[in-house]
């Protein structure tokens, strides 16, 4: 009797194989979490770069397309030097400044949306000023039009894409 407390070797030899038999569930269930874990982190960095790429482009589409802008009614004013009145000119090198101080090398910048936002606010109210707010277009609102199925018909000034 005195050997009764103490498992045999074949006894607890037993006793590992159901144990290892019992946890097999959750063992594959951590198994397929893990692998889960995994192709979901390299699914979210793959679709993340896509997505980012695909934001950085439109915004430095947008900021381009302000650039442009600006230099083309520079160009115009250099020709024409009463074109635009002071308050306009003043308008344009204020946006002019707002482009070159945007962040395009930085896009953690936790302004950019702000900057943005104020880059457009600019432009709209540029083109009021000077008369143009039905001959342009941000490119934003040109990639919705395309998306949504096509340009407004030839010859109309809302169809200028400059």
């Amino acid at each position: 009797m005195a050997g009764m407390g103490n498992p045999r070797p074949a006894e607890a030899a037993g006793t590992d194989i159901f144990d290892s038999a019992l946890h097999l569930e959750e063992q594959h269930i951590h198994e397929g979490y893990q692998d889960g874990l995994q192709a979901g982190r390299r699914s979210g960095r793959a679709e993340g770069k896509a997505l980012g790429l695909q934001k950085g482009f439109e915004v430095g589409h947008e900021v381009g397309y302000y650039s442009g802008c600006c230099q083309l009614w520079r160009q115009l004013q250099t020709q024409d030097p009463q074109l635009w009145s002071q308050r306009v000119d003043k308008g344009i090198a204020a946006l002019e400044e707002m482009v070159a101080d945007f962040p395009l090398g930085n896009p953690r910048d936790e302004r950019l949306q702000e900057l943005m936002d104020g880059m457009r606010g600019k432009f709209k109210a540029l083109l009021a000023m000077m008369g143009l707010q039905h001959a342009y277009r941000p490119p934003a609102q040109q990639q919705q039009q395309q998306s949504e199925g096509g340009a407004a018909g030839r010859g109309d000034p809302a169809s200028f894409d400059f």
